[in-house]
């Protein structure tokens, strides 16, 4: 009997006149807004979403992917990589060989599409550890898939006791609903209910991402098992596989960037080949399809007429403007260096002869402390370093803008004076110390900020 030729969906065939321009919540910029996208395997992110993910990128928004499995039962196209296949002469495991592979080709593929972060499901923030895995594995194997006979795909009949298909799909939600607090996307893109053509674990995915994103709205535990606060995700789409005209559903239509997706796609080498003129693009099965940077989404869930109403945390705040930052670090440095200055050459003598220069520990701490403070009350790694500045200024001006003082003084035959050659060492001591502390700090809330 014949194999029928497979069946695919063509993306942007059917386009509403009311169809909506983009997937982002009413007033909402782009450069403010969080995207969080949920694919089964990677390839599927440049092949269903490329050139949405790529656009957003390009328009300066936050693009996250969350892969739900690694694509160990995918079929290989270059002869070269055959072996890895699972059933081919050569292949001695279950596909985490040609897993690894594709987790390389994700890699270049999300850095071609402009993707802040992208993770698995298994690996933080995509994991609850009060859900656990019940294959014992960290993480879900691809569950594979088969043509049935009327050309869509369909359930493999060997699918893997840990693929993603043979879990429960509250555990796996538990573990979409981790990244969802953690990321707090504005937007979550998925699959509609069939999965785009049928695949068991687009349809599994589209179904524990939808439930992911409702228990994400109820407080949970992060990756680490700590306390996680919920977040109502404003608005959840569905990639539109078969275009029906009678789908009720507000629609949106992505014109995305054929650049980065062509790229994008040409990065899964070992799952798909691209025409030499990009307009058309082939899987395993040899079958072309067209290439299209129009792709097109239904609303699932939310108003993308409601603006997005959002509550920040303290510590994801912006960096103050420079002008603020400015008067900040000046006046800080001001007070600061003024009192540490002049307390500086403060000693205690003892009677037996020795003396303790606890002024000079105090002014060190004191300035230690208000760089601090100013560099990240601000979120300016260069306003750390105002306060030290105006410190050595203040001190240089005391110790050597006139015929002498009794506040800075540098004469080393007395202990005031090894104070005060000390407390010049030390002022530039804290500002470099300053400038770095709060440089990692920024890093670190940068790199949380991208999560929070």
């Amino acid at each position: 009997m014949t194999q029928p030729v497979p069946y695919y969906p063509e993306q942007g065939v059917l386009v509403r006149e009311d169809a909506l321009s983009g997937l982002l919540p009413a007033g909402l910029r782009p450069e403010d807004a969080r995207l969080l996208f949920v694919h089964a395997h990677p390839d599927d992110e440049s092949i269903a979403t490329g050139a949405t993910m790529g656009r957003y990128a390009e328009l300066g928004a936050q693009v996250v992917l969350l892969t739900m499995t690694r694509g160990e039962r995918g079929e290989v196209i270059p002869e070269s990589l055959r072996a890895l296949e699972v059933g081919r002469p050569g292949c001695t495991d279950d596909g985490t060989a040609l897993g690894r592979y594709r987790v390389g080709e994700l890699d270049d593929a999300a850095a071609r599409l402009g993707v802040a972060d992208r993770f698995f499901a298994g690996e933080p923030p995509a994991l609850d550890p009060a859900a656990g895995f019940a294959g014992g594995t960290g993480h879900y194997h691809d569950s594979g898939m088969s043509w049935g006979p009327d050309g869509r795909a369909a359930p493999a009949g060997d699918s893997s006791p840990h693929s993603l298909t043979a879990a429960s799909a509250g555990e796996a939600a538990a573990h979409v609903a981790a990244a969802v607090r953690a990321v707090r996307p504005h937007v979550l893109v998925t699959y509609d209910d069939d999965g785009g053509y049928g695949h068991p674990d687009h349809v599994r995915t589209a179904e524990v991402a939808v439930r992911g994103a409702e228990l994400a709205a109820r407080p949970g535990t992060d990756a680490a098992g700590e306390p996680a606060e919920p977040w109502r995700t404003p608005l959840l789409w569905a990639v539109e596989g078969e275009a029906r005209p009678e789908d009720p559903r507000p629609q949106a239509a992505v014109h995305g960037s054929a650049e980065r997706k062509r790229a994008a796609m040409a990065a899964h080498a070992t799952q798909l080949v691209l025409a030499a003129d990009g307009t058309r693009f082939a899987l395993s099965n040899g079958v072309w399809q067209p290439f299209s940077a129009l792709e097109t989404y239904r609303l699932v869930a939310g108003d993308p007429g409601a603006a997005a109403a959002e509550e920040e945390r303290p510590d994801t705040a912006a960096p103050a403007s420079l002008p603020t930052a400015l008067v900040t670090s000046v006046a800080a440095g001001l007070a600061g260096a003024s009192v540490a200055t002049v307390l500086h050459g403060a000693i205690w003598y003892s009677p037996a002869g020795w003396w303790l220069p606890w002024g000079l520990l105090f002014a060190t701490a004191l300035l230690l402390s208000v760089s601090l403070w100013t560099g990240t009350a601000t979120r300016r790694v260069w306003a750390a370093a105002v306060p030290g500045l105006i410190s050595y200024l203040v001190s240089w001006v005391f110790a050597y803008g006139g015929d002498g003082s009794v506040i800075v003084v540098t004469n080393p035959g007395t202990a005031v004076g090894l104070v005060g050659l000390a407390w010049f060492v030390l002022v530039f001591v804290v500002t470099i110390l300053s400038v770095v502390v709060t440089g990692r700090w920024v890093r670190a809330r940068r790199r949380a900020d991208r999560t929070a």
